[in-house]
């Protein structure tokens, strides 16, 4: 755990961010072309009012195709480096995001928009992330360094 996070690792997780955007777009058209089949099946547009939902499962893989070029801009700026975080008590889970308090902050959070839950039981396990960043506007590259895991994230000011 004490190693540096390297290239490959790096593009491991990257590869499989993209994999993983890539299903939950996918998953959005299937359910889009279901809705449709069934609007055609039962004669009612009616159901398309469920629209909303095909376009919660694709919000997860284009917020990754939108903020792909920042995160790989941060790896490239900024070296990765190991720090000790915890859970926000009472805000451990605000929807789909995850805030993270990093050991010795004072008044910041790290704001991620998406966490699956196997990532938040080794953090929570291991206590520990890879962060590369900050830049000027407080976005952050995050990385696990056991599960393949790396997500754009925001410093926040509490």
């Amino acid at each position: 755990m004490g190693a540096v996070v390297g290239e490959e690792w790096t593009k491991r997780c990257l590869t499989r961010a993209d994999q993983r955007a890539v299903g939950f777009i996918g998953l959005a058209l299937l359910s889009f072309v279901v809705l449709w089949l069934v609007s055609l099946w039962v004669g009612s547009r009616w159901v398309f009012v469920l629209v909303p939902l095909c376009v919660e499962f694709a919000v997860p893989g284009l917020r990754h195709f939108f903020s792909r070029h920042v995160m790989r801009r941060i790896v490239k700026a900024f070296p990765w480096h190991q720090v000790a975080v915890s859970f926000v008590p009472g805000r451990a889970r605000v929807g789909r995001q995850a805030y993270l308090e990093t050991a010795g902050s004072d008044r910041t959070f790290l704001r991620l928009p998406e966490m699956p839950e196997r990532v938040r039981e080794q953090v929570r396990r291991s206590g520990r992330l890879w962060l590369a960043g900050p830049d000027a506007r407080g976005r952050t590259a995050v990385l696990t360094p056991d599960t393949p895991f790396v997500t754009l994230g925001r410093v926040v000011i509490r």
